[in-house]
């Protein structure tokens, strides 16, 4: 009684009117092609950038492995030696950051006249960085002039020849003597305290040797960093293409689904006011025909759905967009109230051979040039 008064007051005009289920029926099939082909399209357009991408990763897919790189128990025991070598790196930076930094102090701290503590500080600080920064990049430098093959499969060693060796050797000696002559100063005071020459001979040796093993770590590192990053990249490569696979199939599934609970939902209210409008038409002596029209059954409303939904989607997507293909349908058998005849297929609306192999064709059809997306597909 009060489903029937509702429906009375809502949809009044349309069950006074002779052809009330039709045009029902046609606002309900309206709505429905609006709500389904907005979704779709957004989902495909996102599928459409996705594509772009992966085809982009494809080809830098493509390029890397024509590199050397790691399998992957080679590739985990290199991440491992490459994290503790440049830790050891960082602790023998600081420590000679720090030892240069006391030794510089021990000289400049008696003129106080002319920098305050915290000036003195600062300048101590950035000429012990100048001293280590500059020890370790000549020894790696000098390293590489004698022995510049960086990685373990390269193929041709590009030699500076002896020269390069000889001025990077002139160089480090010089930065060796700087840094003896200000560690020897702070070195002497900690010698005349402690009363000891072995602490002399062991804070100056410190001193000279941190910036030499810092750059000698370095330089080893160096050597497997560019096949690590090679393995490294390509990993995340494949890790992106399985994500973007997935996501791929999500958006598909989420697509048929929504179009078919959508589809479902508006053909209950259709049904609903057909049953309605029947018994006002009996109640008021109105007949109304369906035969030829999609309300008659639920086979008739969901074919009439596919085809104007299949016009729609043509028409807000461009050619370049992918349709669904067989593996996007899904399909659903069921009797509504007051359905007539067998209960039809619910599926998304087919797409055409050429489109169903798309999404295949992408990878192969990918253009050299990254940002141009029309190649892909």
């Amino acid at each position: 009684m009060f489903g029937s008064l509702r429906e009375r007051l809502r949809h009044g005009s349309y069950l006074k009117n002779e052809q009330g289920i039709k045009k029902f029926a046609e606002r309900a099939m309206g709505n429905f092609i609006q709500k389904v082909t907005k979704e779709s399209a957004n989902y495909r357009e996102m599928n459409e950038n996705l594509l772009v991408e992966k085809a982009n990763l494809r080809l830098r897919q493509n390029e890397l492995q024509k590199n050397d790189k790691l399998d992957s128990g080679e590739f985990f025991s290199m991440r491992r030696r490459m994290r503790a070598m440049s830790l050891l790196t960082a602790v023998f930076v600081i420590a000679s950051v720090f030892m240069n930094a006391i030794s510089v102090t021990a000289i400049i701290a008696g003129d106080t006249a002319l920098l305050g503590t915290v000036m003195q500080w600062v300048a101590a600080i950035a000429l012990a960085l100048v001293l280590t920064g500059g020890g370790l990049i000549i020894t790696e430098r000098l390293i590489e002039a004698i022995m510049p093959q960086r990685t373990r499969h390269a193929e041709h060693v590009d030699t500076t020849g002896a020269p390069m060796a000889v001025l990077w050797g002139i160089l480090l000696v010089g930065i060796l003597i700087a840094i003896y002559g200000f560690s020897s100063v702070r070195a002497a005071q900690f010698a005349s305290e402690q009363g000891g020459g072995a602490l002399y001979l062991a804070f100056v040796a410190l001193a000279i040797l941190l910036p030499i093993a810092a750059g000698a770590v370095r330089y080893d590192t160096m050597r497997y960093v560019d096949v690590y990053k090679t393995t490294q990249t390509l990993r995340e490569i494949e890790s992106r293409l399985a994500q973007i696979d997935s996501i791929l199939r999500q958006n598909d599934e989420h697509e048929s689904n929504f179009y078919k609970i959508n589809s479902i939902s508006f053909w209950d209210k259709v049904n609903r006011f057909k049953t309605h409008k029947d018994n006002y038409n009996e109640e008021n002596g109105l007949v109304e025909s369906l035969q030829g029209h999609f309300a008659r059954s639920y086979d008739a409303f969901q074919n009439e759905a596919s085809k104007r939904y299949e016009a729609d989607i043509r028409d807000v997507t461009s050619r370049s967009m992918r349709h669904l293909g067989p593996s996007s349908r899904g399909e659903g058998r069921g009797r509504k109230l007051g359905q007539q005849g067998e209960g039809g297929d619910l599926m998304m609306p087919a797409a055409s051979p050429e489109d169903n192999s798309e999404r295949d064709d992408v990878d192969e059809a990918a253009s050299e040039d990254y940002l141009e997306p029309q190649p892909v597909r």
